[in-house]
């Protein structure tokens, strides 16, 4: 059922991720920041996956993260509310010939979830689209689709709570990511700083510990931590 006061999590904040063109340039952008080999690795240990695993990637972009964890599992569904970046996923799972992922259109509170319930979930750099109740919400999606034991891996812009001075911060995030990345790269995370709904850590632990979620790791580095969780 539908109800009209759900966000809409179609509506992308700050970069257009329904234009194929922007998609295209999205993809060479994350070429040059991740390490996708290292980080499937990292997902797949800290998941527990085996042979027979199930795993549901919330916000899978262009697919790059469900299509270096195939091997590692059965089956993968992979969904993302940007018909564009699906379909340029898709492209790269016919090209790379891999069989066990399924791409859907959805995000956390809409569109394709799985039927049964899955051993691992993930999302990296989704979470930050939604405002805190819409997390909240997300986090009871994420709780009801893990069978018992199931993990969560959560990698996003998250602010720690324990900053003196959070100009300071930001300032020294920004200059980090223009020495990475290039200046168009450090004004997008200006924008992110000012549009978008990163949230602190002791607001979205509360959320995820109220919703059965059992933090069993957190490590942050610079803007970004991850958290696994088990049900």
């Amino acid at each position: 059922m539908t109800y009209p006061w759900y966000y809409n999590e179609t509506v992308t904040l700050n970069v257009d991720f329904h234009d194929p063109k922007e998609v295209e340039e999205y993809d060479e952008r994350m070429g040059k920041l991740r390490n996708v080999a290292a980080e499937a690795e990292e997902i797949a240990e800290d998941l527990a996956l085996s042979p027979d695993s199930t795993v549901w990637e919330i916000g899978t972009g262009t697919g790059e993260c469900s299509l270096a964890l195939a091997s590692r599992c059965r089956r993968i569904y992979a969904t993302d509310i940007s018909r564009a970046m699906l379909a340029y996923a898709r492209r790269k799972k016919e090209e790379r010939r891999v069989n066990n992922v399924v791409f859907e259109v959805g995000g956390f509170l809409s569109g394709f979830q799985p039927e049964c319930g899955v051993n691992g979930i993930v999302s990296q750099l989704a979470l930050h689209h939604l405002p805190d109740f819409w997390k909240s919400m997300a986090f009871k999606v994420v709780s009801k689709k893990l069978l018992p034991n199931g993990r969560f891996y959560l990698r996003d812009v998250i602010f720690p709570s324990d900053i003196d001075n959070y100009d300071s911060f930001f300032a020294q995030a920004v200059e980090g990511m223009r020495a990475r990345a290039g200046d168009e790269m450090a004004r997008r995370t200006i924008q992110h700083i000012r549009k978008e709904y990163s949230t602190l850590d002791w607001i979205l632990e509360g959320m995820m510990e109220r919703n059965g979620l059992k933090i069993v790791k957190k490590e942050s580095e610079g803007f970004l931590t991850v958290y696994v969780c088990e049900k």
